[in-house]
């Protein structure tokens, strides 16, 4: 069994990939709502609406931070607060998840596996350069990436503090490294298509792609419709609770009323 399969097994069989899927669903589809190009909104409005909303939703579905258990059960009205209907009725709540966070990049653990969100534009999961992400993230793909263990890991790649002198050192040293430790650092990776509010969420292993290349050592992807072959394609996503942005709606009932004492005819609307 491949390293990916062995980790979507285990997520699978203790319900975490269906948490996600619910964490995804339901921050993309609130993002999605609130996203209007019309008052101003771009795709960077989305993006971070969608990203803010994700972490919130994960704390949700594994009752941590401010959404953990209480014994007077008063935690279930903020748990639920904010959702639909639909959400709260399909709301998966599991255990064994703990917040792993690094360096203030949200991130979370179920056994050895720690994951950490990237978003990426929707359709180019496959063009991510990790060089360009955060220092965090670029440490991530710089230990758990490479086709060769000899490649020299440039100054700037780490968070180091100020007046530090970062010695180079290779993948080598740092595949070891990871070896010794037995936590496995992923990335949850997730886009929302700022035209038809579709989306993508990936679970892969990323690969420092400093100068090109692929990057991710392997890629899966969680949502039904891509058979987790991690292409990039776009799933099938649920249609939208109201009118198609940019649709023609019908105008709002109106009626009439009769003149009254020398007054004009007043038009009442109902508010939309």
């Amino acid at each position: 069994m491949t390293e990916d399969e062995k980790l979507i097994a285990e997520m699978a069989d203790g319900g975490i990939v269906d948490g996600l899927r619910w964490a995804v669903t339901s921050a993309h589809a609130r993002a999605w709502a609130d996203f209007d190009p019309e008052t101003g909104h771009n795709q960077t409005v989305l993006g971070i609406a969608a990203h803010t909303l994700l972490v919130d939703r994960q704390d949700r579905v594994f009752r941590l931070e401010r959404y953990i258990a209480t014994n007077d059960g008063r935690d279930q009205d903020l748990l639920l607060a904010g959702l639909l209907p639909a959400e709260r009725d399909t709301l998966p709540v599991l255990t064994g998840v703990e917040r792993a966070d690094l360096n203030n990049s949200p991130a979370w653990r179920y056994g050895r596996y720690r994951w950490f969100l990237s978003s990426f534009e929707h359709g180019k999961v496959h063009d991510i350069a990790w060089g360009r992400k955060s220092p965090t993230k670029r440490k991530i793909a710089a230990q758990t990436g490479t086709d060769s263990p000899d490649q020299i890991v440039m100054p700037g790649t780490y968070d180091e503090p100020v007046g530090h002198a970062l010695d180079t050192i290779t993948l080598r040293e740092l595949l070891e490294a990871n070896a010794r430790d037995s936590v496995v650092n992923i990335v949850l990776a997730h886009s929302i298509d700022p035209h038809s509010g579709a989306t993508e969420l990936f679970v892969g292993k990323p690969r420092l792609n400093v100068g090109g290349g692929r990057p991710w050592v392997w890629l899966r992807s969680l949502l039904a419709g891509d058979g987790g072959s991690g292409s990039g394609a776009k799933p099938q996503s649920p249609a939208p609770t109201g009118p198609a942005r940019g649709a023609d709606v019908p105008d709002a009932p109106v009626r009439l009323r009769p003149r009254v004492a020398g007054r004009e005819t007043a038009v009442e609307s109902p508010g939309r």
